[in-house]
């Protein structure tokens, strides 16, 4: 049995095809912004793997560098840090996977003078040809817990 095409039901056809084209114009009016600051983030970073990148927070001033001509995925390489406070102590010290979630990896560092603390570590491979890896050291200064996250990109 044939149903014929009729007013109402070309309108609910209609309706679905109007709402569906709205979620879809909206969804990626939405996702374009998002992926701009993402891409800003990522442009304005210092790239520890090429520099020594300095940060400061409240009196604190933390100089960082990886020490490695060519950082590679699954090969270790040499970290560095300079606190300007001989007395600040960092508690904590791993890699992150900042454009893919890769898990924790720890960076292994310890003090070996005033205020210098060195270490190794290495990142894992990823299926991207680039991909972004944060250092993240938690520093004790003055009784309190500050957070530093030093940016590197490992090219596959």
């Amino acid at each position: 049995m044939r149903e014929r095409l009729t007013g109402p039901k070309l309108a609910q056809i209609l309706m679905v095809l109007v709402i569906l084209a709205a979620a879809f114009f909206l969804r990626t009016c939405s996702n374009e912004g998002e992926v701009t600051e993402t891409a800003q983030k990522i442009s304005d970073y210092c790239d520890l793997s090429h520099a020594t990148c300095v940060q400061q927070q409240q009196e604190l001033t933390v100089s960082a560098q990886l020490l490695s001509d060519d950082l590679q995925a699954e090969t270790p390489f040499s970290l560095q840090v300079v606190l300007s406070d001989p007395d600040a102590v960092i508690t904590r010290s791993v890699l992150e996977g900042e454009s893919m979630y890769m898990g924790t990896l720890p960076a292994l560092i310890e003090h070996t003078g005033e205020g210098v603390w060195q270490g190794s570590a290495l990142v894992g491979s990823c299926s991207e040809a680039r991909m972004l890896w944060a250092w993240v050291l938690d520093v004790e200064h003055n009784g309190q817990s500050l957070t530093f996250r030093f940016l590197f990109e490992v090219i596959h």
